[in-house]
């Protein structure tokens, strides 16, 4: 599990992901951002669901950090919130398993740690996302291999944060003995030397390259028709 971390060190990670219901959302679309992203020089990739992770691995041999995005009717954990989905997103090939590592309480009252556990009984390392230093300090002591900060600007006490969060990158990075990755808000290229500079392991970038609508948004909006 160290070798696979370490190969992350100092590195771009891209999110190829789809929100149900937008053009790309098919597992051979998935795959074919993978690609692009190899090309690019990226040196992990985070891909939601089971039948994407396994697309993907299909296509590219770089690390998989897997997820499962199910949103579960009381909870508000939403990214790979059960032990059935960890199961999902090992069984299809997830090199890492990426999910929710703070304290809210979880679908079956299962625990944080429980489901870290599993991962390492399988040989899988686990990156936690977190929105607040304490969720850091909380995922690290229930065994997390790795903190991101995903869930920043997610949660009922983070709403009016600013993204990318660097603060949060720097304190976390301070406080915790394993690496600190940066998630959320990365829309130009300059974030990413900001996020090294204040202590990131490793950066995730998702909608800025992977989301066409997004991007095409940004140039459109600049035109003298555009409305809101």
């Amino acid at each position: 599990m160290t070798n696979l971390i370490e190969q992350l060190r100092d590195s771009v990670i891209v999110s190829c992901q789809a929100r149900p219901g937008e053009p790309f959302d098919a597992p051979h679309f998935i795959a074919e951002f993978a690609k692009s992203a190899k090309i690019a020089g990226a040196k992990g990739l985070r891909i939601n669901k089971g039948e994407n992770i396994r697309a993907v691995k299909q296509a590219v041999d770089l690390p998989v950090i897997g997820i499962r995005k199910r949103e579960v009717e009381g909870h508000s954990v939403f990214i790979t919130p059960s032990l059935e989905d960890v199961q999902e997103v090992i069984d299809a090939g997830a090199d890492i398993v990426a999910l929710d590592g703070t304290a809210r309480p979880r679908p079956g009252n299962e625990s944080l740690k429980t489901l870290i556990d599993y991962c390492h009984a399988r040989g899988v390392p686990v990156l936690a996302d977190i929105a607040t230093v304490s969720d850091a300090e909380y995922a690290y002591r229930q065994g997390a291999d790795m903190i991101a900060t995903t869930l920043a600007g997610y949660t009922e006490d983070t709403q009016e944060r600013e993204l990318p969060d660097f603060e949060l990158l720097r304190e976390a990075a301070g406080r915790v003995p394993i690496p600190v990755l940066l998630e959320g808000g990365i829309v130009d290229p300059e974030h990413v030397t900001v996020a090294f500079q204040n202590g990131a392991y490793a950066v995730i970038i998702g909608k800025a390259v992977t989301m066409p609508h997004f991007i095409a948004r940004r140039f459109v909006e600049k035109a003298p028709c555009f409305k809101t």
